[in-house]
């Protein structure tokens, strides 16, 4: 063979792979990779690349490896245990998680890529052929134990069966349930919902339900997606808090809510180390424009509507986390209480995309809410 491609790295794990994440960075850095401030390479991680990036905060997980000829992972990517992204072109955009045991690889091409964008999730066991290139929207989700095929070949094509290498297209705040497949050629629209043990061929079109095998449109506007009044919005904002305090309390924290300010008391856990500590986050449910000064002291500030530039650039000089529901952003700087807050709205299908500078927003396409 003129061409030997060993599937698992192994010379690459034995050589770096056990280092702590310090020194891993250190010798990464001398070849030439770009690291960020406050990555994380777990034991037996190894990243194999010319072209390698990856910025502030990002982790990855035991015993997975990144390998390509040209590699992007943004800032604050979470790539789970045992997993593996082989591909030559890999792009990860910010905030995006990759769950344990997610295989990238198969039948490629040196052109193959793979595109995920800002605040993505790939659930685990998840295997993803890239023979082409797939190219995944901001804002996506794709379930566990999904398959995503760039190709299908197996019998000859000069006994007549059918020979494909194709791309795979999918929009921003599209979600792909569990044990879906999707086949080559495949573009799914923004906003769009496939079910769960359905066969994706074809087009899919934007903002609505699909199912089955072959996948076929069931529901679209305006009965799926449903519009919410603002009422309904508040009563489920309301309805949020509600189970967020739960949560905490079945933690062991207080929780309190009083004009507009969601109060919690605790014990704050950081490695082996604990405090007693207290944070205060206020809750706002109707517009901002008017919102009297001064603004609250607070250290988390929640709103269900969008907050204006100068509230923004107000709370950003005075370390307060801000998260803004309508536009799905939130301030880049994080504390305790706010992360709590973040992880929570995920449940719901709300993840915030950070924002660095306060006085724009993210600038990448989303669907109207």
């Amino acid at each position: 063979m003129l061409i030997v491609k060993r599937r698992f790295p192994v010379r690459q794990i034995l050589l770096y792979g056990w280092l702590p994440s310090a020194l891993k960075k250190l010798v990464y850095r001398l070849r030439g990779y770009r690291i960020g401030r406050g990555v994380s390479l777990a034991f037996g991680s190894v990243v194999i690349g010319r072209d390698v990036t990856i910025g502030d905060g990002t982790q990855i997980g035991f015993l997975t490896f990144v390998r390509g000829n040209r590699i992007r992972l943004g800032e604050h990517v979470h790539i789970g245990s045992a997993t593996m992204l082989d591909t030559p072109d890999l792009d990860i955009g910010d905030g995006s998680r990759i769950n344990e045991q997610v295989f990238v690889g198969g039948l490629q091409y040196p052109d193959s890529k793979v595109v995920i964008g800002r605040n993505c999730q790939i659930m685990q066991m998840t295997f993803i052929n890239p023979t082409r290139s797939i190219v995944i929207g901001d804002d996506t989700g794709i379930g566990g134990d999904c398959l995503m095929f760039g190709h299908t070949s197996w019998l000859s094509q000069f006994e007549g069966y059918q020979v494909e290498f194709e791309s795979i297209e999918i929009g921003n705040s599209v979600s792909i349930s569990w044990r879906v497949f999707i086949l080559p050629g495949t573009q799914i629209g923004d906003g769009a919902v496939v079910g769960a043990n359905s066969l994706v061929r074809g087009r899919i079109p934007e903002r609505c339900l699909a199912v089955g095998f072959p996948a076929r449109v069931v529901s679209r506007e305006p009965e799926f997606p449903r519009p919410l009044s603002g009422a309904e919005k508040e009563t489920l904002f309301r309805h949020i808090l509600k189970e967020f305090s739960a949560f905490l309390e079945a933690e062991g924290f207080q929780c309190r809510q009083e004009s507009g300010l969601f109060c919690v008391n605790g014990e704050a856990r950081r490695g082996w180390r604990r405090r007693r500590a207290s944070w205060r986050m206020a809750v706002r449910t109707k517009t901002l424009e008017d919102e009297a000064v001064p603004l609250p002291e607070v250290e988390v500030f929640l709103s269900l509507r969008h907050i204006p530039v100068e509230m923004r650039q107000a709370f950003s000089r005075r370390g307060v986390m801000w998260m803004d529901i309508e536009l799905k952003e939130r301030s880049d700087a994080g504390n305790e209480l706010g992360e709590e807050v973040v992880q929570h709205f995920r449940r719901y299908g709300v993840r915030f995309f950070r924002v660095k500078d306060a006085s724009s927003s993210s600038g990448r396409a989303r669907p109207a809410h």
